[in-house]
């Protein structure tokens, strides 16, 4: 219920994505979901943000295929251009950082900067 999509977004296949109520996904943002991608309520995934739910074996010959479902929480924020690799776990009300590039799970309440990013501070918010 709520949840926004811009038109400019490219979903890889519907089916793959679960969207938390109120959440917006913004212009030109990626959700690359061969595996599944969910997010949590009240979230933003921001311009151009990349989300990528598979990868391959790269000591496989055949360069097989590895699907890696992302989860991200309630009140979570992903920032303009940032990239959420394969198999990524985003705690609730965590911020990832514009351009960042995050290849391991972020702490609930954690802000991450940076390409890989990284641990910056918490994040406290203001009682409404």
């Amino acid at each position: 219920r709520g949840a926004r999509v811009h038109a400019s977004v490219r979903i890889w296949l519907p089916a793959n994505l679960e969207l938390g109520d109120n959440t917006l996904i913004g212009p030109g943002a990626y959700l690359y979901n061969q595996g599944r991608i969910t997010v949590g309520a009240r979230t933003v995934i921001s311009q151009g943000a990349h989300i990528c739910a598979s990868t391959h074996d790269i000591h496989d010959p055949n360069f097989q295929l590895v699907v890696r479902p992302i989860s991200i929480g309630e009140q979570a924020w992903v920032a303009a251009e940032a990239f959420v690799g394969p198999g990524v776990t985003i705690g609730d009300r965590a911020v990832i950082g514009a351009r960042a590039a995050l290849f391991q799970s972020a702490d609930a309440d954690g802000v991450y900067s940076g390409n890989p990013a990284q641990w910056v501070k918490s994040r406290k918010l203001r009682d409404a």
